[in-house]
């Protein structure tokens, strides 16, 4: 049910002994836990979140749970301007753009999946039947769903080039296929915002110390303020 989703190991208490330590505590036993990355802006996976799941012991309940923590970086594109500020971030970035079509109104697990997979090296949007998305379907000539279409990546500030629609069965690993052929090969990073120049600190002038000819003498009239 989420195989090749997420990654899913045991641990017999019984039979191997002291759990390792990236386990943590338990009080008892069957327990379940998920480990969950966080993936920050320099990809470091090293950080974890850490949840025990407390719900009914079903198939359909895990399953349930094991989705909805699952870590998306799908792009939500709603109606023609959604669209344009998509294609701007693509363009901006040199990704590919890849357009899927659901059939469904919630997100597919295995579109969260592909947007983990292939993140920073393509830009993947969920495009939800509605009406506001009925203009981009029409953009790009979609009349069934479910439907996924590619635009390839560009150099910063140039449009992609033509829109390529997927054919074939929507299994995951035919429609991962599909995406691993036209991503990136290697991951594209934001670019730092470079620092600005301090600017420098204004002095008050120092004021002219008097010689001692400037000085005035007794004989001298005092100037009245």
């Amino acid at each position: 049910m989420v195989k090749g989703n997420v990654k899913i190991a045991y641990w017999d208490t019984e039979q191997s002994g002291r759990p390792p330590r990236a386990l943590g505590d338990y009080s008892g036993t069957p327990t379940i836990r998920l480990f969950k990355p966080v993936i920050k802006q320099g990809d470091s996976e090293k950080k974890k979140i850490v949840k025990d799941y407390k719900y009914e012991r079903k198939a359909v309940d895990m399953k349930r749970f094991v989705d909805a923590e699952m870590p998306n970086f799908l792009e939500r594109v709603k109606g023609l301007e959604s669209l344009k500020k998509f294609e701007d971030k693509a363009d901006r970035n040199g990704l590919p753009r890849v357009l899927v079509f659901t059939s469904k109104d919630s997100t597919p697990p295995m579109l969260k999946y592909l947007s983990t997979k292939f993140r920073r090296r393509a830009i993947i949007a969920a495009i939800h039947p509605n009406d506001k998305n009925t203009a981009v379907a029409q953009e790009f000539g979609v009349t069934e769903r479910p439907a996924v279409v590619v635009i390839p990546g560009s150099a910063e500030g140039e449009s992609g080039g033509e829109a390529i629609h997927y054919e074939g069965e929507f299994t995951k690993h035919r429609i991962e296929r599909f995406v691993s052929e036209h991503a990136l090969k290697e991951k594209v990073f934001p670019k730092k915002k470079e620092k600005e120049p301090e600017k420098p600190t204004e002095t008050e002038p120092k004021k002219p110390t008097k010689t001692e000819s400037e000085k005035p003498t007794e004989t001298e009239p005092k100037t009245e303020l």
